[in-house]
């Protein structure tokens, strides 16, 4: 049985040591992460905070039947956990975008099963949403772009989304109505990723022609109009299957994608 972090929400100030955001050579990771990148030719993106910035962290510590528990029984504890993590948030985010001058920040939270919220609408308001504001709030007052990564059906949630200044939304899975999304919000809201990964062209051992032709109808029916990216949702695995699957994703992206913006010329 794995051992968790965390077995009572009271004592997370024993447990959750962040590092000191100060004590970094900021100047010396940006120069050597930003070797490569010609800002001419691509935009910066600054990931590594899609996995979870908050309701997972406490998840990972807690289980989920303890630390959604916790967020129903011990509110306040966890606001004060959120809130030493947000303190945490309005150091780091200004000190990434001076040293690496991004175009996109992406942070996240996968609050959704397949079927829909972990939590009701009433924990959201009081226990997520401020703080995603205030993320947000940091990276549009510096002209940076959001994006949000949250899997599941989160549909519920995409008026508010767009209500709090996110600009794009991935992976933007199929068990979401994408197309009502899409008609509603238009360019407003960047759809990354809606490939169905459990869909023909995802499933084990599915052929070439398959996975190309999902790839292609995924690009017909949420590119029109632009505010669209085509992305697989970064299949895992190391099997040759999956390899080959990847490869032809990835090349259907560059090339039918490419050709089918340059011919609508969107």
């Amino acid at each position: 049985t794995r051992r968790l972090a965390l077995d009572d929400i009271s004592k997370w100030r024993d447990v959750v040591h962040l590092p000191d955001v100060e004590s970094f050579d900021w100047e010396k990771y940006a120069a050597f992460d930003l070797r490569e990148h010609d800002p001419d030719k691509a935009i910066a993106i600054m990931p590594g905070l899609g996995g979870g910035c908050f309701f997972i962290p406490l998840m990972n510590m807690m289980g989920f039947s303890e630390g959604l528990c916790a967020m129903f029984e011990e509110e306040e504890e966890v606001k004060a956990l959120f809130d030493h993590f947000m303190e945490w948030y309005e150091k780091l985010l200004p000190k990434c975008i001076e040293y690496y001058h991004p175009d996109v920040v992406i942070m996240g939270d996968d609050i959704c099963t397949a079927n829909g919220p972990f939590i009701g609408r009433d924990v959201y308001e009081s226990l997520i949403r401020p703080y995603f504001r205030k993320c947000i709030s940091i990276c549009k007052n510096a002209g940076v772009k959001f994006e949000l990564h949250m899997c599941g059906k989160c549909e519920s949630f995409i008026d508010d989304f767009v209500e709090m200044g996110i600009d794009i939304w991935e992976p933007a899975q199929p068990l979401n109505d994408l197309a009502a999304i899409k008609k509603k919000y238009g360019n407003r809201l960047v759809l990354n990723g809606a490939w169905f990964t459990a869909g023909p062209g995802g499933v084990p051992g599915a052929p070439e022609h398959i996975v190309r032709r999902e790839a292609r109808e995924c690009i017909d029916r949420y590119a029109p109009g632009g505010g669209y990216v085509f992305w697989d949702g970064d299949p895992v695995g190391t099997s040759e299957d999956m390899k080959r699957k990847i490869g032809w994703l990835a090349d259907e992206a560059r090339t039918y994608g490419k050709a089918f913006y340059k011919e609508k010329n969107v």
